[in-house]
């Protein structure tokens, strides 16, 4: 029979971890609730099996079974159907956290744990758009079948793509970040980090275009007072993350081997495209605000693949 005592204490312990990660690990909203998700699946599914965890070695079993279970539940990859390695991998990261805050607290003597390794997550390369599609989706001409956007969509759009923004950053940006004859942008990235990127001339010229179109006056003529949003609701309130991938999907609904638009399909489409076209690869870096190289160097792959493709269609000895 599972220990009562499991079930009852979990929700204590589980707010006393979350409670740990916001005023000690100083970590962010969406951290703490990425966190508390991945636990409460952890309970569900233990739960669910009639399992549960001692902080023995004995755990190591149930927590292999909870992984099983785990990865064959629903999830988002194609080919199977079931939850990706990456996720899972995700999960078990959240499940060794919160057993080695149990044994800091002297509630478990053990973090079995850590014994699990990491399911090995299958490589896989951004997805890209074809800088013909960019074109033809940010024309401002009318095309049968295409999506007509908005001013503030084609902004969203242009400085998504232009910027190489999360969808996170550019929903937070205010006006008086902006800084339009300078063609910057100063925006807070992940761990609350503040860097300055730069704008491209269409992009800036599709901001000036919206913020005539909303009566809002340019940011250098704006008088201090409370932040304001650079982009909107209809409702006046500031832009959502969701919002924006509704922005996107529907504006890639018609394109060319686009099959799944997601706005940070565009942040991949930035650096790509930057880095075919010559650019540093650390001042791609630091546009992207990676902490690591090694995150930006995986664009350099496409840019190789690209090559050996055209390289394939194009040699006559490549066969």
């Amino acid at each position: 029979m599972p220990d009562p005592d499991f079930y009852r204490d979990f929700p204590t312990w589980l707010r006393a971890f979350l409670e740990f990660l916001e005023h000690e690990r100083d970590a962010s909203p969406k951290t703490i609730e990425a966190y508390e998700g991945d636990l409460v699946d952890l309970y569900r599914i233990l739960r669910s099996q009639e399992l549960f965890l001692t902080g023995t070695h004995a755990d190591l079993a149930v927590l292999r079974r909870y992984l099983q279970v785990l990865s064959q539940s629903s999830g988002t990859d194609k080919k199977s159907g079931r939850m990706k390695a990456s996720s899972v991998g995700r999960k078990l990261a959240a499940v060794r956290s919160f057993i080695k805050f149990l044994v800091r607290r002297e509630i478990f003597e053990f973090n079995a744990a850590r014994l699990l390794k990491t399911p090995k997550a299958e490589k896989r390369l951004p997805d890209v758009v074809h800088e013909r599609t960019m074109t033809s989706v940010l024309s401002t001409e009318k095309r049968e079948g295409a999506t007509e956007l908005s001013a503030r969509d084609r902004a969203v759009i242009e400085l998504l793509y232009s910027s190489g923004l999360r969808r996170s950053e550019l929903c937070s940006i205010d006006l008086d970040a902006l800084d339009l004859k300078a063609r910057t942008v100063r925006v807070l990235g992940k761990g609350g980090k503040e860097r300055i990127v730069p704008i491209g001339t269409k992009a800036a010229d599709a901001i000036k275009a919206y913020l005539a179109d909303h009566n809002a006056p340019p940011p250098a003529e704006r008088k201090p007072r409370a932040p304001q949003p650079l982009f909107l609701l209809k409702n006046g309130n500031r832009m959502t993350p969701r919002m924006v991938y509704h922005i996107v999907s529907k504006a890639f609904a018609h394109a060319d081997n686009v099959p799944n638009a997601h706005p940070h399909m565009l942040r991949h489409t930035a650096a790509t495209h930057l880095l075919d076209h010559g650019a540093d690869l650390r001042a791609v870096k630091e546009i992207l605000g990676h902490e690591s190289l090694r995150t930006t160097q995986r664009y350099t792959h496409l840019t190789v693949e690209r090559m050996k493709k055209v390289y394939d269609q194009a040699h006559p000895r490549s066969r």
